[in-house]
């Protein structure tokens, strides 16, 4: 009785989870080219702080259009409606497509490997 039990739940969760096995794989794999294990889990830290900051820390968007004076107010609620809707998705597929750009190129931005020598 009285032990304090501790969980992460949620998106948080998922980060930390991320977070862990960006350590091990980076480890593991700059094991195998002779990177110093601490040096790794340092990287995979910051790789970690620069997703979360590309994920979270998304700019406000401002959207500004010419709605015509004649439209009913409905037809003006579901123009503004889909256009937010609209900058959503795109902020979304850009923040997606750098996540997963950058962490394909992990084991190559932060190990010694490189999957592409330069010519």
């Amino acid at each position: 009785m009285g032990e304090i039990i501790q969980v992460t739940l949620g998106p948080q969760r998922d980060w930390e989870l991320a977070r862990a096995q960006w350590a091990e794989g980076l480890a593991t794999v700059g094991a195998l080219f002779g990177d110093d294990e601490s040096l790794m889990r340092a990287k995979a830290h910051c790789l970690y702080r620069v997703l979360r900051r590309i994920v979270e820390d998304v700019p406000a968007v401002r959207v500004s259009a010419t709605v015509p004076d004649d439209l009913p107010a409905e037809q003006v609620s579901l123009l503004t409606s889909a256009m937010r809707d609209a900058a959503l998705k795109g902020i979304e597929a850009s923040t997606c497509h750098a996540v997963r750009v950058l962490t394909a190129a992990i084991y190559d931005l932060c190990t010694s490997k490189l999957g592409a020598k330069p010519s």
